[in-house]
């Protein structure tokens, strides 16, 4: 029998790390690649690299973020938009979920939002504080206030969370809102009141000007045009992914995309795979996923000045 290592050339075999070395080559960068990462997954938290304590602007925090999470991009960009009006965390988590019914995220909606917040691409807006009602104390009531708060100090007796007198104004108590609880112990009853805490508005995310100018900066036309300039010899082979996928109304399967351009001997050597031309597609904003690989508009605008047209099956 012969052996399995025989029958496969070197150059056939699939290298995840030539594009890297290749970038390297060149001198290019990787997307994902942080300078500051020292390569340790999940390393104890006293083994980690700290942070110095003064931040980089936020449109350097932005980029990274958008960098170091490639598959999440358009997701993030299309929160940071969502918010050019405040928004509740409950509108937030439902639009979150929404983008995420096509694009699969082990992130949840309010970690998404938190690191949106640390990048400087949104900020939480703090609820007004509830309004209350003050009454002037003449001379007589603010004594016996006094009197009363000496008591309980002397007592070691807690003061209540909602301060009654602050400042020398005696704070007005809706007194449908206080709570009455009978305690016994041994011979004695204690009534204890305290208040009905109310809940408070929800907080707002509003997305920041360094936030909505990455995002009105965003050019999915020019990103998409540049990357196929970039790359002449498989210009054929982006063309006929676009066409492809725009000729079906619900996109195309990977599967499908793999039939199409694998066999080409174009993409034998060096060994290249439809997702390697779908990827940079996504990242450009020419495809997106819709439980099928479909093209956007920016794609679409492409193909037009390409003099590529397709007809919707």
């Amino acid at each position: 029998m012969d052996d399995i290592r025989d029958l496969l050339a070197d150059d056939d075999v699939f290298d995840p790390l030539a594009e890297q070395e290749e970038a390297e080559e060149l001198g290019q960068v990787s997307e994902s690649q942080d300078p500051e990462d020292d390569g340790v997954i999940a390393a104890p938290l006293e083994q980690r690299p700290q942070k110095s304590g003064e931040q980089a602007p936020a449109p350097e925090r932005i980029e990274k973020l958008l960098k170091s999470m490639p598959g999440q991009k358009r997701l993030l960009l299309r929160l940071i938009d969502h918010c050019r009006e405040a928004k509740n965390g409950e509108q937030m988590d439902e639009y979150t979920l929404e983008l995420q019914k096509y694009c699969y995220s082990v992130y949840t909606p309010v970690v998404l939002r938190e690191l949106l917040q640390e990048a400087g691409a949104i900020d939480y807006l703090e609820p007004d504080p509830p309004a209350v009602e003050e009454l002037e104390l003449d001379e007589a009531d603010a004594a016996e206030v006094a009197a009363q708060e000496a008591a309980r100090e002397a007592a070691k007796i807690q003061t209540p969370a909602v301060p009654l007198v602050e400042d020398g104004v005696l704070v007005s108590i809706d007194e449908s809102k206080v709570q009455h609880e009978v305690m016994i112990e041994g011979d004695e009853e204690l009534t204890l009141d305290y208040l009905e805490v109310e809940e408070r508005e929800p907080g707002l995310w509003q997305a920041t000007a360094a936030g909505l100018a990455i995002v009105d900066a965003m050019d999915d036309v020019k990103a998409t045009r540049e990357l196929l300039q970039r790359e002449p010899d498989y210009l054929g082979v982006y063309h006929r992914i676009l066409d492809f996928c725009a000729q079906a109304e619900y996109g195309r399967s990977p599967k499908e995309i793999d039939d199409l351009v694998n066999d080409d001997p174009l993409l034998q050597k060096p060994r290249r795979y439809s997702g390697y031309f779908v990827g940079r597609l996504e990242r450009e904003g020419a495809l997106e996923w819709r439980s099928g690989w479909v093209v956007t508009d920016a794609g679409r605008e492409v193909m037009a000045d390409l003099g590529m047209t397709a007809k919707e099956a």
